[in-house]
């Protein structure tokens, strides 16, 4: 079998990039060639796309789509209609943590094209919801984690050690962690916040660092490389996490796989992952006051902020590959 992964495609960034990446990397251990085809690009980049994917989409077996909401919809349109026209066989995995309003406002459009593949796969019993609801068939597999044991590393203590690895974008709301951790700086003056990544909002963000007089506590690190991320979470204890909106974020497994515990903003699938006061701590979205409630909690009570972090670490066996792959290869028709 040849798999073609069709996304927008960016090498060496996380999120939807970073598991098409691993699905290859995976794939390729199974015998099965897989090749990226991206779709990102200028709108008469894409264009071009159409005639493309048909020219180069004839040489494999299967289409494999990994899509999202809005602008990230575009991979869908391009493949489902190209691999139709082919008769290719069709699978399609759907990321958006927006899905909700995406499909309220736009049923027409995503329903025509989710009703002709031939499997849809979701991440979570959040997104699954939302396809029940429009009545999209659907088969729930998770995102896949990197077992290796040699990331995880079992805190003796709790330090007040933060630790941000998302995109610096509105979407993601850094600006409530720096406000949360203002607060934490109050009572521990010792906290340290590292922000692991770049986007739209740094400039903003920087500013806002200034204004609250926390730049000897709050360092920016840029972009950081996949392969790199575990170095900087091995430095932190607690990881944050505050988005509006999100789904499966691998970012949480990749904390859990360190042994961090994970402070979310209960949005969309993350309460499907973290168990609130079992396998991390969750606060209503954009509440800085009840985010750094959660942050001066944890560290002020360890015993338990490290019984959750070794209760997070025990799941992860369900987003292991060999999981994964039992419910992917049926779905492949294999």
């Amino acid at each position: 079998m040849r798999v073609l992964l069709i996304t927008n495609y960016r090498e060496g960034v996380g999120g939807i990039s970073g598991q098409v990446a691993l699905l290859r990397e995976h794939l390729a251990g199974q015998g099965i060639a897989a090749d990226i085809f991206s779709t990102r690009g200028s709108l008469s980049y894409r264009l071009r796309l159409f005639r493309r994917l048909r020219r180069e989409g004839k040489d494999y077996d299967l289409f494999h789509i990994h899509c999202c909401s809005n602008l990230g919809f575009f991979p869908a349109v391009v493949g489902i209609t190209v691999g139709r026209r082919l008769g290719k066989r069709i699978v399609l995995t759907y990321h958006g943590g927006d899905a909700d309003r995406f499909f309220g406002r736009h049923t027409r459009l995503v329903r025509h094209y989710l009703l002709r593949t031939d499997a849809n796969i979701v991440l979570s019993g959040f997104l699954s919801g939302i396809f029940r609801q429009y009545g999209i068939p659907h088969t729930v597999i998770p995102n896949v984690v990197e077992m290796d044991g040699s990331r995880y590393r079992e805190r003796e203590r709790v330090r007040p050690c933060f630790i941000s690895t998302r995109t610096l974008s509105p979407l993601y709301n850094i600006e409530c962690i720096i406000h949360a951790f203002n607060r934490v700086c109050q009572q521990l003056p010792e906290a340290r916040l590292t922000v692991v990544g770049d986007g739209p909002s740094r400039p903003r963000l920087e500013q806002m660092v200034r204004d609250l007089h926390l730049e000897g506590h709050v360092a920016f690190t840029g972009r950081v490389a996949n392969e790199s991320i575990y170095d900087y979470l091995d430095q932190a204890d607690i990881f944050l996490s505050a988005p509006r909106i999100d789904n499966m974020p691998v970012s949480v497994l990749e904390a859990f796989n360190a042994g961090l515990l994970v402070i979310s903003s209960r949005v969309g699938g993350v309460p499907y992952m973290v168990t609130d006061g079992t396998t991390g701590l969750l606060f209503e979205s954009d509440n800085a006051k009840q985010l750094a409630q959660r942050m001066l909690s944890a560290v002020e009570n360890p015993e338990q902020t490290l019984q959750m972090t070794k209760a997070a670490h025990n799941l992860l066996e369900q987003y292991s590959w060999n999981n994964v792959w039992t419910k992917l290869s049926a779905v492949y028709g294999l």
